[in-house]
Order: structure tokens, then C-alpha cells, then sequence
């Protein structure tokens, strides 16, 4: 039997506040972004505290000229005020340093008309490579009810905490985020808009070695929205099929949780690393209620996030197509994969 929203255990606006004892907790906007004349990009802005530290992810796609721009900044110290956790005050993200000085790798998230819901989004950085200077700036906001991932928002991941954000996972996505702005690549400003993505997780996160995963999430031409990923620890391989599992979010706002298969198909992006990454994966869903089967296809190969000491993270912006319940769909999609460190060269 699936799980629903109807047992979930998100109450928004208050879940998209801070948690105050909430081991980890971020803010992860990423999704597709059209210019005026129909130029695409991905983007990546992503906030996450974890006590003692915290980091910013943050990227920019432009699948036209198939370049990726991209930097993370690891925070020391984590800012005791750097996201409001008062609901009866007007809910910020603050991570990476000021945006008004234009620092490098600095996150700014504020609330619009006191609804946290709607919000002004901007950040600044440097290409790591290239050293290209690029902002985003974005007023994003949401239309309807959020996915409940697991179809409830929360589930438990370590049975001897003390506490609910030290025993449980709480995961919720905003995937109707109307967006409107601009993005800045060294000397080019474009105005943008599209529908793009948030998710915001809390509570308790495994630490240590790098967990590996390998998530897509989908925007359907039919409304239904849905973000798959596979069991934690198993490494893609081509066409062997991996199980996994999604939430799908439908048009009425109701979110279940179902099993799926997913297979990497085609040859992968090898890394420097030599970490192979798969650019294209099938997903099919086959049980009482539905059945449907999608590909999800990056939209450019090489969408790493370097990290010079350790294991990088593939998040990316994708296309999807294919049938649900016997109809043709598409839409926008993403693709992340992280999977440690690869064998030496």
C-alpha cells in the first residue's frame, strides 16, 4: 500500500522555518530557467547548515553554449542567526557571506510579503575554473501544495534519538515555484522565468563517508510532478536495473509513494576522478494505480560540483519524456548522482 499525504507530518508555512536542534538542514533550489529569446539554464542554489559547519552550492547551466559554471564554499563556523526559525518573524537564509558586498559563494533567501512561501532568492560567485564573477536573482513563488517525499515528509533513520529532528528525516519539495528574474555570466545579464524546484530537508542526516545516491526529479506535462532515486549505496551501471522508489505529486496535491526500476542507459561521463556518471536513465513505474515509464536525459554532460579533496557530486539540469497511464507526457527534469571517489587512474 502506498504511502500518502494524508498521514503527512509537514505543516506549511511554519515547516519552511528553521528547526532550531535539527542536526542539519537545507534549502535546495535547482530547475530550468528560460531567457527572453528561449535560451535555456540550469541553476543551483543550495543553502545547508550542518552543526558545527555549513556550505553553499551553487551553479549556472547554460545549455546553449554547453558550459557549466559552479562553486562551493565551505562555511567554518556556522552562523547561530543564519536562518530564521521564529515563525513570527519574517523567514531569511543567510550562508557564504554579504550579498550587498558581492562575496563569493554568498546566499541571500527572504521572504516576500512576510509569506516564506514567496521568495526573493539571490546569489553571488566565482567560477572555480574560469573565474567568471555570475549572480542569480530570483522571486520565486509557489503555486499549490508541496511533495511530501516518502508521502508523508518524514521518516525515522535513527531509532535511538532523543529527539524527533535527531530520530527523523523530514523532507518536503516546493515544485511549483513560479520564477522571475535575472542571471548575470561575467558581462551578459538575461532576463529569465520558468517553474523550478525547492527542496528543504531537516533533521537527522548519516555523516561520514559519502552516501551514495542517484535521484531524478520530473515536472510533467500532465501536471504530475515526481522525484525518484534509488536505494542509498548502490552504484549505477549500464543497463542494469536499479530499485528505487518516488513520490509523485498530482494536480489535485495529493502525494504518494511508490516502487519504481531505474536503469542507466548509454555510455557515462567519466570524470577526472574517474568517476563514471550516466547521463541518461529509464524509470518505470508498474503498479494497480499507474504505470508509466520516462527518460530522463542531461541536458550537458559535465555538471560537476568540484570538490578539490574529496568526492564531487553530479547536479544537473535534464529533459524528460515518455507515457503515463498510456498518455505522452514531457517536461523539465534534474539529475543528481553522487558516488564517492572513483578507482585511481
Amino acid at each position: 500500500m502506498p504511502s500518502t499525504s494524508d498521514d503527512a507530518e509537514i505543516s506549511l508555512p511554519k515547516d519552511q522555518y528553521a528547526h532550531e536542534g535539527a542536526p542539519t538542514e537545507w534549502w535546495w533550489h535547482t530547475g530550468s530557467l528560460l531567457a527572453e529569446d528561449g535560451r535555456k539554464f540550469g541553476f543551483e542554489i543550495n543553502a545547508t547548515g550542518e552543526t558545527p559547519y555549513g556550505f553553499t552550492q551553487i551553479e549556472i547551466t547554460d545549455v546553449e553554449s554547453q558550459f557549466h559554471y559552479q562553486k562551493v564554499n565551505f562555511v567554518a563556523a556556522l552562523p547561530p542567526d543564519w536562518a530564521e526559525s521564529d515563525i513570527t518573524k519574517r523567514w531569511y537564509v543567510n550562508l557564504g557571506g554579504s550579498i550587498e558586498k558581492r562575496e563569493d559563494g554568498a546566499i541571500s533567501m527572504q521572504a516576500i510579503d512576510s509569506n516564506p512561501l514567496n521568495m526573493n532568492v539571490e546569489t553571488t560567485f566565482v567560477d572555480a575554473a574560469t573565474h567568471t564573477p555570475c549572480e542569480l536573482n530570483l522571486q520565486l513563488c509557489q503555486e499549490g501544495p508541496p511533495l511530501l517525499v516518502w508521502g508523508t515528509g518524514c521518516r525515522e533513520v535513527k531509532p535511538d534519538g532523543t529527539t524527533p529532528l535527531t530520530r527523523n528525516n523530514y523532507y518536503y519539495s516546493l515544485t511549483r515555484l513560479k520564477a522571475s528574474g535575472f542571471l548575470t555570466i561575467g558581462a551578459e545579464k538575461f532576463a529569465v522565468t520558468g517553474l523550478t524546484w525547492m527542496d528543504h530537508e531537516y533533521g537527522f542526516f548519516p555523516k561520514g563517508a559519502p552516501v551514495i545516491w542517484v535521484l531524478q526529479d520530473m515536472q510533467l506535462s500532465n501536471g504530475v510532478h515526481l522525484s525518484n532515486f534509488t536505494n542509498v549505496g548502490i552504484k549505477p551501471v549500464e543497463n542494469v536495473k536499479m530499485d528505487s522508489t518516488a513520490t509523485l505529486l498530482w494536480p489535485d496535491g495529493k502525494s504518494i509513494y511508490v516502487d519504481t526500476v531505474t536503469t542507466p542507459l548509454g555510455s557515462p561521463f567519466i570524470s577526472q576522478k574517474n568517476v563514471e556518471y550516466y547521463l541518461q536513465f529509464q524509470v518505470e513505474i508498474s503498479n494497480p494505480e499507474l504505470k508509466a515509464s520516462f527518460v530522463v536525459t542531461s541536458l550537458m554532460p559535465d555538471q560537476l560540483f568540484i570538490d578539490p579533496a574529496g568526492s564531487d557530486v553530479y547536479e544537473g539540469v535534464a529533459s524528460c519524456e515518455g507515457e503515463f497511464n498510456h498518455t505522452v507526457v514531457s517536461g523539465t527534469a534534474w539529475i543528481e548522482q553522487s558516488l564517492g571517489l572513483g578507482k585511481p587512474l
